[in-house]
This record gives structure tokens, sequence and C-alpha cells, in this order.
């Protein structure tokens, strides 16, 4: 069964959960293969090689891709047409909507018109908003062909697409399988017309092959990990750190990942005076995380824009004692005070008390570990996830299959007729 997966950017540093996703479609046996939309980033070829994705075929948007569209375009004017027009009709009051749209419109035709030639079983749009604009040449000129939509993230909040008239909904409405990464989205979904009912709870899962064995733990480290940007509350981190550092001076901070805020967040840490206890690790490999995390007793995660966090997950899969700020669908993953602590947004002091506590309670702390581990075994176990998504959709395949053929059957045994329902003799002389 052949499988292709839009997203808009394959492999993305920070989204190792489309990876893992990915990896785990391909051992059950599908033809997987990857088109992204934006341009192929600049990492590419290296994280290719660190994440194993050689054997997947995985092709981005380029200039020589953006004029093979542009020449379809023009070699199927009608087609161009309709998709503009739908995009004007769900986007005329949404301008940055429908210019960012516009710029995507030769990708999407070239994608389709692959498509065409390749015949996939499933379009699997892996974001609910930009891959629906190939989400929607599919579902009119493929109709035999699945097409299964994924809710995540930030394409849920984007506000472009927060309205039942968007392009999004009306892809979503007509999908043949509609998946969200957490309860919380759900309500979101069902602003486009969706039952609840119609939605499939499909967690982003944890590939336990990939996590070390347990390791003895380094006293009081603690440990973060993300794209450093102000969404994701580093400096939270660095200000609860500074307290935690008073009550226990053999602490020590450990920030995994790079990104644009790192010498301001490297400044706070030199003015709060805690720098010689805070390591920058800048990016680096997955394999890398595990091994920091596997030797750290806490997690502390501030972040202010998450859904389900994966990095979460995977520091309760290392034995991690993970403190993390509110966001919502958290709750499915952490029951506060038995798997983990949940504190607001930007509470600094709560997270602080919340690590010294932990660190004044080292049986108590490690019997949390456990039980979260065994929590997120039952919950969150990639490969049983993915073997449930991939058994929905031969299923679906084969109901559509079933459904065309029956049809087809029933065309060819129909006698022509006349206007009066007289039979009409069409033998060829």
């Amino acid at each position: 069964m052949r499988i292709w997966i839009i997203t808009m950017t394959f492999p993305e540093p920070s989204e190792t959960f489309a990876c893992n996703d990915i990896l785990a479609l391909k051992k059950t046996g599908l033809d997987i293969s990857v088109h992204g939309l934006r341009f192929r980033h600049k990492l590419f070829s290296s994280l290719i090689t660190e994440r194993g994705l050689e054997e997947i075929w995985i092709t981005h948007n380029s200039i020589k891709n953006s004029f093979n569209g542009i020449w379809f375009a023009l070699m199927h004017p009608i087609l161009l047409t309709g998709l503009i027009w739908w995009i004007l009709k769900h986007s005329w009051n949404k301008p940055i909507n429908l210019l960012k749209s516009l710029v995507l419109v030769p990708r999407s035709l070239q994608i389709f018109n692959h498509a065409q030639l390749h015949k996939p079983d499933i379009v699997y749009l892996y974001w609910s908003h930009f891959p629906a604009l190939v989400g929607y040449l599919i579902q009119s000129k493929l109709p035999e062909t699945v097409v299964s939509i994924s809710f995540v993230a930030h394409d849920v909040y984007y506000s472009e697409f927060d309205t039942e008239d968007s392009y999004t909904g009306s892809v979503a409405r007509h999908a043949d399988l509609i998946q969200s990464i957490t309860a919380a989205n759900i309500p979101a979904i069902e602003k486009y017309g969706i039952s609840k009912g119609q939605i499939l709870l499909s967690y982003h899962g944890v590939d336990f092959s990939k996590i070390p064995e347990r390791k003895e733990k380094v006293k009081r480290r603690i440990v973060t990990a993300g794209r450093l940007i102000p969404e994701k509350g580093f400096h939270f981190v660095l200000q609860a750190f500074s307290q935690i550092l008073m009550k226990w001076p053999d602490a020590s901070l450990v920030i995994l990942g790079d990104g644009p805020e790192r010498k301001q967040l490297e400044a706070l840490a030199s003015s709060l005076k805690i720098s010689h206890a805070v390591c920058f690790h800048g990016f680096v490999s997955h394999a890398e995380i595990f091994e920091e995390m596997a030797v750290a007793e806490i997690f502390l995660f501030m972040s202010k824009a998450e859904r389900l966090p994966n990095v979460v997950k995977e520091a309760m899969a290392c034995h991690c004692l993970c403190v993390t700020s509110y966001t919502p669908g958290i709750e499915e993953l952490i029951d506060d005070q038995i798997h983990g602590y949940i504190v607001n947004q930007g509470d600094v002091d709560a997270a602080a008390k919340q690590v010294q506590q932990a660190f004044l309670n080292p049986g108590e702390m490690n019997h949390m570990t456990e039980v979260a581990y065994q929590y997120l075994k039952s919950n969150f176990d990639l490969h049983h996830i993915i073997e449930n998504v991939r058994d929905i959709w031969v299923k679906l395949v084969f109901s559509k299959k079933s459904a065309s053929l029956t049809l087809d059957r029933k065309l060819s045994s129909l006698e022509p007729t006349d206007l009066k329902g007289n039979k009409l003799n069409l033998t060829i002389q």
C-alpha cells in the first residue's frame, strides 16, 4: 500500500516526532514517501543520515519544481482556475493566508501531477493547514484515493484557519480519516462542522527502542530541551533555576537546543550569576538528547505554546521527573502530582518549589518517575499507535476500492434503453 505524506518541510530539526512516525509506518510494511511544500532545510543531508531516513523517498520545493508546477498549471488552465477560485472563496478576507496559499500553488500542483502518475492509495496531510491545498486537488480529481488529515499543534490555532469557512474545514469535512494528536484539539476541529465521533484520537508516540537503558542519575541534574525561541519559555527555566541553585548549590542545568534567543539567554544566566552551573549544549542529535535525559533527575519545561510536547514524553521515558508548564492537553500526559508536576505558565516560583521538593524526597521522586514510565508505555507506545492507524487505513482503502468496483460492475451490467425504456440494440455489424 502506497502512502504519500504531505507536510511543510521534512525533516525539520525540531520535528523528530514526524521522523519517528514515518519510520514506524515504514516498519509496518507500507510504501512511504514524503512531499514537502517548502524548500528543504539547510541541514537536510545531515538530518537524513542522523535519523536513518535514507530509504524514504522525500521531495521538497525548489526553483525547478516550482517551474514544473507553473508549466503544469499552464497546460491545465481549468484546473488552475478552479484551485485559485477555491482559495479565493475561502481566503479572500485573510490576506496573509491568501498570499501564502498562492505562493504554494505551483508546488501543490506539481505534487498533484506526480500523484496522478504514481497513484498513491492514501494521501496523508500531516498538518491541517497549507497541505490542505494538495488535499483539495486529490479529493476533486482523484476521488478513489483515501485522504487522511491530522490536526497537530500550530496548525490548529493558526489564526488564518480558525473559522468554519477556511479551506482546512472544507478538506477536513470530506476527508476519509480525521486525526488529532490530543483531545484538546477536538473542540477546535468541531468548529468546522465535524462531530467528535468522526475524529480519531491518535497521539504522537515514543519509540521505546531508542530509549537508552537506565543509568545512574547525576544528583541534582536538571535538563531542558527545545528550540531557543521566546515561546519556549527558557528564560523562565533560568529564573527558576536561579532559585533552585540558592538552596542546592550543587545543582546543574543542561540546556539542549539552539536558536535566535541563545545570546539573550546566556546573558540572562550571567546576570543571574548562575552561568557556572548552566551548560548550553547547542543543537545536538536525538541520541544525545536521550543520553542527557538518561542521567538527569529532573526535566524542567516551561513552554507557552505546545500540544502534548514529545520532548516531555521522551523525558518521562528516560525516567526524568517532569516539571512542566500548563499547555493544552498536558493533563492527558501528566496527572499532576502522580506522573509529574504541572505549573501555570510563567510561574517561576511554583516550578522552583516543585523541583526543590523533589530534591528533598528522592524516594518519592523515583516512585513518581516509575509510575510515569509505566503510564507512558501503556498509552504512548509509538508502534502500537502506528499499527492502529495502519489497520484503519487498510480498511478505508479496501472499502473505497470495493465501492468503486461495485459501482463499475453495476454500470457495466446496465442495459442501454431509449427514453421510453425500450432496450437498444447496440450490436456492431
